[in-house]
């Protein structure tokens, strides 16, 4: 930390310095059509160096350029133009063309042209980001970048995504990328960062891009850029948007009827008693319906029982039966409707020696469910500054406070989401008396919350009562966010520039949790309250050389680098309970404390590194990178060194190209590089022990076994693609990759005997290697009306090529099962290792499932004994077993094997459309994905056999149920259990993952009219934006967006639906 201190101290007196000063100009100018409309996204770059900017939504830049330095100013479809700067201003206008894409792409390090990137990288404008009805960038990069996977796996607001390119990269290991915010490595919240001030996103996808990152880099990269000033324009933008947060896509359909789900019980009772002899199976159903063998009495919602409530041959209630009272519809008391408001506000400007950007953001996001909401008021301010012409400056400091309320949400009977779909419908929200009147509370007022805690026998969640919780507890946390970034760029000589950078983080997380003390789970303790205190800090300290060198036809470009960097977690927690206020949340409201805890962790990356890039007549590029990181995760094997070689050809240049009129630009590009991955823990190299307190002496307790040689897993990634346009219709992209991943960081299964379950080892292979397509079609383009479509495509495949030694054999082990999956070699790490269904028996309705067997009796018959549990490891175990197959009732006697079915997809991706009509603009995004499966539990809970207590409720496809000799269905009988595991695990719920969804939809209007400058206004757009429109898939309620392998949980917060009206007005 002292080391740290000083380096920022020293940063912190060059920063001084330099704002010393205010001499140097700055280049602006607007970028224009031949029709004078701007042009966003046009790049500005200093011919001969990889100083550049892009243009913004009105076709502005600035950058920072000397006298005589000649700009290259490119756009899509337009021809390029090289202008000599002359002066402060120098607006531009682009002539109709076809050029190679001039993007600039920021690495983090570098910001490199387009034509001379060797890498696979994907620019995400603005437009795309603040236009969506997301509060971080995670969730509104869905649909944008091939190949990358966005996991939208919770409604809650404010909630992070999860992100994944190029597949699954590890099994044990991390496989989420690194987030690069301004240059600088950022494991800060997300959530900090308003989108409003994001200016573009970068996604760097194989070793060329991302090797200068070393052993952070193996999963990929996303550079996050944020907004700065232009100079000599001042500006200032407010952008208002109002709306409502809605539970719109499709919930499963489960039964809301109680006279139907009392038949089906009935119909349970009285299978029962059919399978166990009864000499007159109705009399026992009615008998049996209510009471010590069924449900309890006082949840008898009607003035009848028994015989006077079912009819025995439809198995309904009978007609004429009424009510006792009207139990309450369950998710009318969890769901509500929401609101959505935000307001943005950011000014920017400066002069020809300093630019500025500042912003302050306010959004309350109020989620469907009871009790849970996102509120951030944020605020940053960026400044660039050139004081002398041999120094430049920038800063870049955001903070954000936010309020997080996630009642209902844990993975029990505490989920408001399990409780609404699985309570069935015969049970009331509220207590009632014997008359069936509501109970009111006498603590909080309204009705009192049945929590089935006064002798009654309730068979769902008894105890409990999720909804209850939720309205009464506290469940909140208050997170502070710091992040800074101050940089000093001194020209040393001709084309030689130092450059330091010091990045700071800092996030603190203040949690409150109160469970009142009359109801809740906590009623035997009085009530309960709980406090934690979560900081994190973040420090990276770079400084750099940089060389450019521009020759008669070549260019190079070096650049050496060290790196430093220091994390740290600082933990505290602590509780009490017997409350004296029900529902106070500080300690002193409490009386009995519970043995506090705290603990630190912390990490340091020291890195060295280095990039060479030349050119050849700007058609022929080749770029090194090589880097050695050092990481105190590790023991023995500190030090790992990766590296990258880029090469690119820009064909189109080339005279031959010009004899054929089909292709327009060409370009070919391909890489390879060995990477790394260290996230797997902070002290896995060490023996860890929990302390503790033993009649007051101290207690070590083994945690963890270390293993001193664990090392990095090393990502061997090869690459080449090809970007093409065809006229002024087509600009197209296809890269192919194969990525594989070696030393991979396992938690091995060990024997009890040595003292502890697993350790984590380096060990096994696999490999990730697909294609990936993106492609625009400009439909139509003139001067009113433009429509593009474009589509993204990924098919990625995976594959174990090693599987980890086994150490009870010495050998490879042949098979890991792993829940709904299994890994051995020559399989993915998501294919299905399950058991299969074989339908229902139609003589008597009992589920079936199939059996791989050995006929050792030779009987020609399957004899209990003889099955085969697991058939993969069984057949390379016992190559001369004659396996046959048949099918059984029991279960356990089922035979788990390869199902031919991956989660891994075929095909997955995106397509939008694109429109624009004089000042309308229209934009529908939709994400798509064919040929994978998943697990689809949720429903499979609701299709498991009823049980005498009414413990679960039950999926309308209930109805097609087996119900007398010769039916054929695949839902079985119900017989409250007495044939066991009729839902449990197996390919009856193997569901395809094939879907279509609306992830978002966008209409504006543009307004720019004389009228609006005389009052100060240059342009006013109203808009409509919505998301999570709609869901088609296999199933109603199935959303296999909520899980990267498809799979489905009853615990789920169903992705919000959001529906917003704006205005975005710029002064």
């Amino acid at each position: 930390m002292k080391i740290m201190k000083k380096m920022f101290l020293m940063t912190l007196s060059l920063m001084l310095f330099a704002f010393s000063g205010w001499s140097q100009k700055t280049v602006t100018g607007v970028i224009t059509d031949e029709s004078g409309l701007p042009l966003p996204g046009a790049s500005v770059i200093e011919k001969g160096t990889s100083n550049g900017v892009i243009t913004d939504f009105d076709g502005n830049y600035s950058i920072e350029a000397v006298e005589g330095a000649i700009l290259s100013i490119s756009f899509i479809g337009y021809q390029d133009v090289d202008v000599t700067v002359l002066g402060d201003v120098l607006n531009i206008s682009l002539e109709p063309g076809v050029a190679l894409e001039e993007v600039i792409v920021t690495t983090g390090y570098s910001s490199i042209r387009g034509k001379s990137f060797t890498g696979s990288a994907k620019i995400v404008g603005s437009e795309n980001i603040s236009s969506k009805n997301v509060t971080n960038i995670t969730q509104a990069l869905a649909g944008e970048v091939a190949g990358v996977q966005v996991v939208n796996d919770s409604g809650q607001p404010g909630t992070n995504s999860t992100i994944s390119i190029r597949g699954t990269g590890s099994v044990n290991g991390n496989t989420s990328p690194l987030i690069v915010l301004d240059g600088v490595p950022f494991s800060g919240s997300l959530n900090s960062i308003n989108p409003q001030d994001i200016e573009s996103t970068v996604a760097l996808k194989d070793a060329s891009a991302t090797a200068i990152y070393g052993s952070r880099g193996a999963n990929g990269v996303i550079v996050i850029n944020t907004r700065k000033g232009s100079a000599q324009k001042s500006r200032m933008s407010i952008q208002v948007r109002s709306g409502s947060n809605m539970d719109l896509l499709p919930r499963y359909d489960y039964i809301q009827s109680p006279e139907e789900y009392i038949g089906y019980l009935w119909e349970g009772q009285y299978n029962k008693a059919v399978l166990g002899g009864s000499a007159d199976p109705t009399a026992d159903a009615n008998a049996n319906l209510y009471g010590n063998n069924g449900i309890d009495p006082n949840y008898n919602i009607w003035n009848e029982n028994g015989a006077s409530l079912i009819d025995p041959v439809t198995r309904k209630t009978l007609p004429g039966v009424t009510r006792r009272y009207n139990p309450e519809n369950w998710s009318d008391y969890a769901f509500q409707d929401a609101q959505r408001q935000e307001v943005n506000l950011n000014i920017s400007g400066g002069s020809d020696t300093t630019t500025y950007y500042t912003s302050l953001g306010f959004v309350d996001d109020v989620g469907y469910s009871i009790n849970s909401d996102f509120k951030r008021y944020s605020a940053r301010l960026n400044l660039s500054s050139r004081p002398k012409e041999w120094l430049s400056t920038n800063t870049r400091l955001g903070y954000s406070y936010q309020e997080t309320n996630n009642g209902g949400q844990s993975s029990d009977s505490g989920s408001v989401f399990w409780v609404t779909t699985n309570v069935p419908s015969i049970y009331p929200l509220f207590m009632r008396d014997s008359a069936g009147n509501k109970i009111d509370d006498p603590y909080y007022g309204g009705y009192r919350y049945d929590y089935a805690d006064e002798g009654q026998a309730r068979g769902f969640a008894p105890l409990t009562n999720a909804i209850g919780d939720a309205n009464l507890g506290i469940r909140e946390t208050i997170g502070h966010n710091f992040n800074g970034n101050f940089e000093i760029n001194l020209d040393l000589a001709e084309g030689l520039t130092f450059e330091n950078r010091f990045g700071l983080q800092y996030t603190l997380n203040n949690r409150d949790y109160v469970n009142e003390p009359f109801y809740s789970s906590s009623k035997g303790q009085g009530g309960y309250v709980f406090k934690s205190k979560d900081q994190y800090f973040n420090f990276t300290l770079f400084n750099g050389l940089k060389y450019i060198k521009n020759f008669d036809d070549s260019n190079l470009e070096i650049l050496v680098a060290h790196e430093s960097t220091r994390w740290e977690r600082n933990y505290m927690s602590s509780s009490m309970y017997k409350l004296v206020e029900p529902m106070g949340r500080e300690f002193s409201n409490a009386v009995i404390s519970n043995p506090p805890t705290s603990y630190t962790e912390d990490y340091s990356l020291e890195s060295y590194f280095g990039r060479a890039a030349y050119s050849i007549s700007d058609k022929y590029f080749v770029d090194f990178t090589v880097r050695r990181d050092g990481t105190s995760r590790f023991v023995n094997n500190k030090w790992g060194t990766f590296g990258s070689v880029g090469l690119s050809w820009a064909i189109s240049d080339e005279d031959f190209f010009q004899s054929q009129n089909i292709f327009s630009t060409m370009k070919v590009r391909t890489s390879y590089g060995v990477l790394g991955e260290q996230r797997v823990g902070y002290y896995t190299g060490y023996n860890l022990f929990d302390v503790s307190n033993l009649n007051d002496n101290i207690s070590l307790a083994f945690a963890s076994k270390g293993n001193p040689d664990l090392t990095w897993e090393k990502s061997n990634q090869f690459g080449i693609g090809l970007d093409f346009s065809v006229g002024s219709f087509v600009q197209a992209s296809i890269d192919y990759f194969n990525k594989d991943v070696e030393d991979l960081l396992f938690s091995r299964r060990v024997g009890p005997s040595v003292g502890y379950a697993s350790i984590q080892v380096n060990d096994g292979a696999l490999v990730n290697k697909g294609i990936e397509l993106d492609v625009n079609f400009h439909v139509i383009d003139t001067d009113d009306f433009k429509l593009d479509i474009r589509v993204l495509a990924a098919s990625i495949q995976n594959e174990l090529t090693q599987m980890p030694l086994d150490p009870a054999t010495g050998e490879e082990k042949l098979l890991n099962v792993d829940g709904y999956f299994a890994q051995a070699k020559g399989r993915s790490l998501y294919d299905f290792y399950i058991r299969e269904s074989a339908g229902v028996n139609p003589d008597n309705g009992a589920a079936m499932w199939n059996v791989s067997y050995v006929d050792a009796d030779n009987n020609g018959a399957f004899d209990s004994g003889e099955e085969i549990l697991s058939l993969y490891d069984h057949k390379i175990l016992n190559p001369d077993d004659v396996i046959l197959t048949s099918t059984t009732e029991v279960y356990t006697e089922a035979t788990k094997k390869f199902n031919d079915k991956s989660s891994y997809p075929d095909l997955a991706g995106s397509f939008s459309l694109n429109a624009e009509y004089k000042g309308f603009d229209f934009t529908a995004l939709f994400l798509y994905s064919l040929g994978g499966y998943g697990y689809d539990s949720a429903y499979a809970n609701l299709m498991r056999n009823v049980r005498q207590n009414a413990d679960y409720n039950l999926h309308t496809d209930i109805s097609g149920r087996w119900q007398q000799a010769g039916d054929v269905t695949d839902v079985p009988r119900l017989d409250l259990n007495t044939q066991i595991n009729q839902g449990s695990t197996s390919t009856r719920f193997l569901t395809s993952s094939d879907y279509l969804s609306l992830s978002s939809l966008r209409v504006g209007y543009s307004i720019n009219d004389s009228a609006l400058e005389e009052i100060g206004v240059s342009s006013l757009r109203l808009f409509f934006t919505g998301d999570n429109l709609m869901m088609l898939s296999k199933r109603k309620g199935y959303n296999p967006t909520t899980a990267a392998s498809g799979n489905t949980s009853w615990y789920n917060y169903n992705p919000l639906s959001t529906v917003t009206f704006g205005a975005n007005i710029n002064f």
